[in-house]
């Protein structure tokens, strides 16, 4: 089942098998958001829950036992509850069962709520600890956004003029605790394969804390992360999109094989206590 919501400028669509954004237009039609396609990448925009990217052989450990999970977590594939709030507001929800304590041991309340103000769509994510005990968690977003034409025609603007640092990828998906110069004096990033043939970028110590996705100039979103501690650009090279995506969350150091509660940028959450995240995406009303 899908859920709208909508304002003199936008309209959105999220699923709820994912708590997934399958859609964002404006007025005139223009779709912003990614489609899918399995040819590249068949998701849009996944909710990355409870661990953001790849664990070493998909495994972790807690409390002396291995568990298994799957890239980004498993909310993605999970159906959630929702409702809507009023119609400019939805809440997605999803709590522990079955299926999710065999790979996370941990009772919890997962929320994701959607709120339009203006030209802007407001994502929150809130963690409640509902066990007996500490959880450990993650989670981020993976927005994906359409770029057609020439990939060359779009590019990044950073709120701030940036030396590019990124985090050092000794194995595609995975970290070494290094970081290395990308590119100095960076205010526009003009987007191109290159960027992406290795994996990801993983910018490590941004001073901005607002992205814009631009086309041949103009304006079509930008992105606010200030309550996320980590941003990452993706996408599949030669496929036309590109993923914007703040993390509260980093993947895992190459051959990591400590317990969850060691694993680097996780998120300890006391018995009873409650996390929250949000970001904020403004749309611009494109005239392409």
């Amino acid at each position: 089942m899908n859920r709208t919501i909508e304002n003199e400028f936008l309209r959105v669509e999220v699923k709820e098998h994912g708590a997934e954004l399958t859609g964002v237009k404006n007025k005139r039609g223009y779709e912003y958001i990614w489609q899918g396609d399995e040819k590249f990448w068949a998701k849009q925009c996944p909710v990355l829950f409870p661990i953001c990217g790849r664990l070493h052989d998909k495994t972790y450990r807690y409390n002396g036992k291995t568990y298994k999970m799957e890239s980004h977590g498993f909310a993605s594939r999970c159906d959630f509850a929702s409702e809507n709030v009023s119609g400019t507001e939805m809440v997605f929800t999803l709590k522990e069962n079955a299926e999710t304590l065999a790979q996370y041991p941990f009772k919890f309340t997962f929320s994701v709520r959607f709120k339009l103000e203006n030209d802007c769509l407001i994502t929150e994510y809130k963690v409640e600890n509902t066990d007996d005990k500490p959880i450990y968690f993650n989670f981020g977003s993976h927005e994906a956004y359409r770029t057609e034409g020439a990939f060359s025609d779009w590019s990044i603007e950073f709120e701030k003029e940036e030396d590019l640092y990124v985090k050092v990828q000794p194995v595609s998906g995975f970290l070494n605790g290094e970081r290395k110069l990308y590119k100095p004096a960076v205010k526009d990033l003009v987007m191109g394969p290159e960027h992406f043939e290795e994996d990801s970028l993983i910018f490590d110590g941004l001073q901005s804390k607002e992205v814009t996705l631009k086309r041949r100039g103009e304006k079509v979103v930008t992105v606010y992360f200030d309550e996320f501690e980590n941003l990452l650009v993706w996408t599949k090279v030669g496929a036309p999109y590109l993923c914007i995506e703040p993390w509260n969350g980093i993947p895992d150091y190459y051959k990591f094989d400590g317990d969850l509660s060691e694993k680097h940028g996780v998120i300890r959450l006391e018995s009873g206590k409650s996390f929250a995240g949000m970001h904020k995406i403004r749309f611009y009303d494109v005239k392409f």
